[in-house]
């Protein structure tokens, strides 16, 4: 029997877990490929990955260059091409190159949930569940016809680091539990429910501002959706961007001040009010260095007020 191959498109930790749940299972993978949109070390890391397994890096052009690429894709002839973690869409030309279709990993239950960012706004939301969803590629953004999904819960105090390593394990057994279908051109092929469906919007580093007007529940749903983001959910203190790395809601019947205002320091954090209840701020980045507990006063004054800083100061903060 001949063994299936593979072209995997991705970068980063998550790229590298599609390659190698996708060997796992017995696929021939022929190729890693990378976004020409994106540089560092989530890029570093896997071709250094497919340097020590032996596999060629190729680099996705932008679409104006991109007919030499879908050249080299069909010289290849993979028979499926596997999605996950990608920032570049695929045009019809590449969608067409493998026999038995492109596969995605999506990190968010579809149809509810489309988008590149979803993992974030399933937090921001206040979902009790989140999950992967594998899925065909079409034409449109994340509409394609689905395998299967994995759902798991999300719990009280969860963030998006706790999540996202959820999302790889679930996204990894999905994809060596249905590689064999998906070799053998045999798995579901579900059309989506568009009654239900949603997309949301990609976010950009300036909506991790916190209002603190918000509510204290809100406002630690924020800075859990953005704990693997740079720079995260912040506020200006002393001139300086602060990041909120971690923070918990204090239940009470009654804000202690005004919104913003630094209450009090406690040995887990300090105390901040918000439009509805306070928030404890437990973990603080700012100019590089992490504070902790109480030692997030040294940050944060008590008897002063945070504010969310002007798009003029994150300027000349990035």
């Amino acid at each position: 029997m001949v063994t299936p191959t593979v072209v995997v498109f991705g970068y980063g930790e998550l790229g590298i877990a599609a390659a190698q749940a996708l060997t796992d299972a017995g696929a021939r993978i022929v190729a890693l490929v990378v976004p020409s949109n994106r540089s560092g070390d989530d890029v570093d890391r896997i071709v250094a990955f497919a340097a020590k397994q032996g596999f060629p890096v190729w680099v996705q052009p932008p679409r104006r260059a991109v007919e030499p690429f879908v050249r080299q894709l069909r010289s290849a002839a993979p028979d499926v091409m596997v999605v996950w973690s990608y920032s570049m869409i695929l045009p019809q030309d590449v969608l067409d190159v493998p026999r038995l279709g492109v596969v995605n990993v999506h990190g968010g239950l579809l149809p509810e949930y489309r988008g590149g960012h979803v993992m974030q706004w399933a937090l921001i939301n206040g979902e009790a569940e989140t999950g992967v969803t594998l899925h065909y590629m079409d034409a449109g953004i994340d509409t394609g016809p689905m395998i299967a999904d994995a759902r798991f819960p999300i719990e009280v105090g969860d963030d998006a680091v706790l999540v996202r390593t959820r999302l790889k394990a679930s996204g990894t057994e999905l994809l060596r539990r249905w590689w064999p279908q998906i070799a053998a051109g045999t798995a579901p092929r579900v059309p989506q429910d568009e009654t239900r469906a949603r997309y949301w919007p990609m976010r950009n580093p300036e909506e991790g501002r916190i209002d603190w007007t918000a509510t204290n529940e809100q406002i630690c749903r924020l800075v859990g959706a953005l704990a693997c983001n740079a720079p995260g959910a912040f506020v200006e203190a002393d001139g300086r961007i602060v990041t909120i790395r971690s923070a918990r809601p204090v239940p009470s019947e009654k804000t202690l001040g005004a919104p913003g205002r630094i209450d009090a320091v406690e040995s887990g954090g300090v105390r901040v009010s918000t439009g509805a209840g306070d928030v404890l701020v437990t973990m603080v980045l700012v100019d590089g260095v992490v504070r902790q507990d109480a030692a997030v006063a040294e940050v944060l004054l008590p008897g002063t007020s945070v504010i969310a800083p002007s798009s003029s100061s994150l300027q000349a903060h990035g």
